[in-house]
């Protein structure tokens, strides 16, 4: 029973009013059984959140809408790759993403040319590169294992790609277009 005093207040004006009865007994559980009514208060107030939603998410089409945010997410590690090759590479992972429509990218990379992957707005993390670390008291080793740790952990990653100084090879390529759900 509630405890606040005008909505008990509220509940006797409403048992009172004519007609309460039948609706109570014949009207709320035909609503309660329609498709129609049913299908309205699961897209308004995500009942079935047992059951994922339907993915609005097709190869060949720009990634975004519903669906894209349950893509599985790849973490691509661009450590030590030239700034000249970034624009390239990441040229290459947005069209791989955009014919599987498999994964969303995560871009981890030490050089700041961050304008090449907010073109396509991927998320992007930045590494201090190991020549600029100059901490005495942690190595880069252990600061990188700790920040792609976080990163991996915050992101939810289904799949870590490495790219090298020449940009994605052949394992990559398989790794980032297998994560596509079936």
């Amino acid at each position: 029973m509630a405890s606040n005093p005008r909505v008990r207040k509220a509940g006797r004006y409403v048992r009172r009013l004519p007609g309460y009865r039948y609706a109570r007994r014949a009207l709320l559980p035909r609503i309660r059984q329609s498709p129609g009514a049913r299908s309205l208060v699961k897209r308004v107030f995500d009942v079935d959140a047992a059951q994922p939603a339907p993915m609005d998410v097709t190869p060949g089409n720009l990634l975004g809408g519903v669906g894209a945010e349950r893509l599985p997410v790849a973490v691509v590690l661009m450590l030590r790759v030239p700034a000249d090759r970034i624009p390239g590479v990441v040229d290459e992972i947005a069209r791989l993403q955009l014919l599987s429509a498999g994964f969303r990218p995560v871009i981890v990379m030490d050089t700041p040319a961050l304008s090449a992957v907010r073109r396509y707005g991927f998320p992007v993390e930045l590494l201090v590169a190991e020549e600029e670390w100059n901490d005495e008291y942690q190595p880069w080793d252990e600061y990188a294992r700790l920040r792609l740790g976080r990163i991996v952990a915050t992101y939810r990653s289904a799949a870590t790609v490495t790219v090298g100084p020449d940009g994605l090879d052949d394992t990559n390529r398989l790794i980032l277009t297998s994560c596509a759900p079936v």
